[in-house]
C-alpha cells in the first residue's frame, strides 16, 4: 500500500470557506431540518449544538479538494445516517448527483424528506440497504464520513466500478485500516490539523483510497 499525506493549504480552506459562505443560507436551512429530524430519530450524537452541526456540515464539504472531484459527475454516499456528507456537497454543487444510502430505512426516510424540503429531488436521491448489494455507478466517488473503516469498505464494494473512495476520518486510524487491505491500493490524504484550522479538526483528514497505480 502506498500513500502520499500532505498538510491542508490555506489556498484549499478559503476554497472551503468560500463555497461554505456562498451557500450559507441552504446549508443552514439543512442544519435546521436535520436538527428537527434529530429528536425523533438519532440521526447525529442526542443533544448536539446548532452549531457543532454547522461545523459537521462544513467539514463535509473538504470532500471538494479531492484530486478529480470537480470532473466527476456522480457521487455515492453510503452510512450516511443523516445526510452528512452527501446533502452538504449536493447543496453546494449543483453539476453532480448523489445517492445517500444507509442501511437504516427510518434515516433514509429522514434524509429524503430533508431533500424534497431542500427542492433536491431533481438529482438526490435516498436509498435504504446493504452497501454491498447497492447500484455504484461507473466512475463514481463512493464518500462516507466516520461510517466504516477502510478496509471493511473496501471489501464490501471492491468489484464494483467507482473511481475512489473518499473518507473523512482520522488520520492515524486511516493508515492502520488501509494497511489490512491485502489488494494494491493507494492513498492520499489531505490532513486538516494545520496550526490554523479549528480544534474541530485535530487529527481528521480527507483520505482517498485509489485501485493500485504504476510503478
Amino acid at each position: 500500500m502506498k500513500h502520499s499525506a500532505r498538510h491542508i493549504t490555506k489556498e484549499e480552506l478559503q476554497r472551503v470557506e468560500s463555497v461554505y459562505l456562498q451557500n450559507r443560507a441552504s446549508l443552514e436551512s439543512y442544519a435546521d431540518l436535520l436538527l428537527w429530524w434529530n429528536k425523533k430519530i438519532n440521526l447525529v450524537s442526542r443533544g448536539v449544538s446548532r452549531e457543532t452541526i454547522l461545523l459537521h456540515i462544513k467539514h463535509s464539504l473538504f470532500v471538494c479538494l479531492v484530486e478529480g472531484f470537480a470532473d466527476v459527475d456522480s457521487l455515492f454516499d453510503t452510512g450516511s445516517g443523516g445526510g452528512l456528507p452527501g446533502v452538504p456537497l449536493a447543496l453546494c454543487f449543483e453539476d453532480k448527483r448523489f445517492r445517500i444510502n444507509d442501511i437504516v430505512i427510518k434515516k433514509v426516510f429522514a434524509v429524503n424528506d430533508m431533500i424534497s424540503k431542500l427542492e433536491l429531488t431533481d438529482r438526490v436521491s435516498g436509498d435504504a440497504g446493504d452497501v454491498s448489494g447497492a447500484l455504484v455507478e461507473k466512475n463514481s466517488f463512493v464518500i462516507t464520513k466516520h461510517a466504516f473503516r477502510l478496509d471493511q469498505l473496501y471489501s464490501l464494494i471492491h468489484t464494483k466500478p467507482w473511481e475512489k473512495i473518499v473518507f473523512l476520518k482520522g488520520f492515524e486510524e486511516a493508515l492502520e485500516e488501509a494497511e489490512k487491505i491485502e489488494d494494491k491500493v493507494s492513498l492520499d490524504v489531505i490532513r486538516l490539523d494545520s496550526g490554523y484550522m479549528d480544534s474541530f479538526y485535530k487529527g481528521k483528514a480527507v483520505v482517498s483510497l485509489k485501485r493500485g497505480r504504476d510503478e
